[in-house]
């Protein structure tokens, strides 16, 4: 029988290959019309984690915003073990570290496939959209396997 570090560890595998094969099967389907899903998703995913995580955007300054996405994925969820966010102009970046979703990253790239499904970056795109009232377009996911680190960027307009 599995330990829970085991099954946790099976968990996180499970999840990865979930988004692997979302990612892939809409990409095959759509081709670089699936990044368009990427604003819907972002939805989708920032109202489960008002929901089930307390996120709370209203009122909050966006700055406020992102810092709190980020200490949640690495205090609160644990998929990663660092989350720096900078942003500049109409860009914010993030440098993540040790993601556990990296390697699924890497693959889809190797397939030939542009990740899209990025929680990060959907998230804080989406609560921006949502908090702001702009758009908002991924424009950068960089994977460093070597590393350890995505750096991911979305552009507000």
């Amino acid at each position: 029988m599995a330990t829970e570090e085991e099954k946790k560890r099976n968990l996180a595998r499970i999840n990865a290959m979930i988004i692997y094969g979302l990612e892939k099967g809409l990409w095959d389907l759509l081709g670089e019309s699936a990044l368009a899903i990427s604003a819907t998703v972002g939805a989708g995913m920032l109202e489960s984690m008002e929901k089930t995580m307390g996120l709370e955007i209203a009122g909050e300054e966006p700055q406020d915003i992102l810092t709190e996405i980020g200490r949640i994925f690495v205090d609160e969820i644990g998929i990663a073990l660092k989350f720096d966010i900078a942003t500049e102009g109409d860009n914010v970046e993030f440098d993540v570290q040790n993601c556990v979703l990296l390697k699924t990253e890497a693959e889809l790239i190797e397939a030939g496939i542009q990740p899209f499904m990025c929680p990060y970056l959907n998230i804080a795109a989406a609560a921006m959209r949502s908090r702001l009232g702009v758009k908002a377009r991924i424009d950068k996911i960089d994977v460093d396997i070597a590393n350890k680190r995505c750096a991911l960027c979305f552009e507000m307009f």
